[in-house]
């Protein structure tokens, strides 16, 4: 039984990247039936194209935690770690979903901007390792990265995104 729940753990990475994987597929099949509307100008912006990239992120993701997995079982199991690595997983999980929720909730208060940065810098809070967490380092990450998405979507694809007191003040 004990060897059978060590093979399941190892496996795990596996079967998860199997499973995002055909969702990815799924997804990319369905972001494809997206109806655009004709353009006046010609551009490869339309209304696919997050879509689309989000879910060939997806799919690459997928690719790269059922390699990563395969290597995993092949290597000799340590249960104290595993058991020690599946409280922090169901934490770590338990604290993104909140988080998520945070930021779905905030958004239209906050705007894309402030709400963006605060997600992200707790984010990387949550994901990233006690020892190795450099909040100033995350908060540029977090800026810098809002700043080119905010651009990417409101200069290169001219799109709209939720205004907050920040956009309010920049005029956009």
């Amino acid at each position: 039984m004990n060897g059978n729940k060590s093979n399941l753990a190892k496996a795990r990475d596996v079967i998860l990247g199997c499973v995002t994987l055909a969702l990815s597929i799924a997804y990319l099949v369905i972001a494809q039936q997206i109806k655009t509307r004709p353009k006046m100008v010609p551009s490869y912006a339309n209304s696919r194209i997050v879509p689309t990239l989000l879910g060939i992120v997806l799919l690459v993701l997928s690719i790269l935690l059922i390699a990563q997995g395969l290597r995993k079982m092949r290597q000799p199991a340590d249960e104290a770690a595993e058991k020690k690595l599946g409280r922090m997983d169901i934490l770590s999980i338990t604290l993104t979903f909140a988080v998520m929720l945070l930021y779905a909730v905030t958004l239209p208060y906050l705007g894309f901007i402030l709400a963006t940065i605060l997600y992200l810098f707790l984010q990387f809070i949550i994901l990233a390792p006690k020892e190795k967490r450099n909040l100033p380092l995350f908060a540029v990450i977090a800026v810098g990265f809002t700043a080119l998405v905010f651009v990417a979507f409101r200069v290169g694809l001219s799109q709209m995104l939720p205004r907050g007191s920040i956009e309010s003040l920049l005029g956009f």
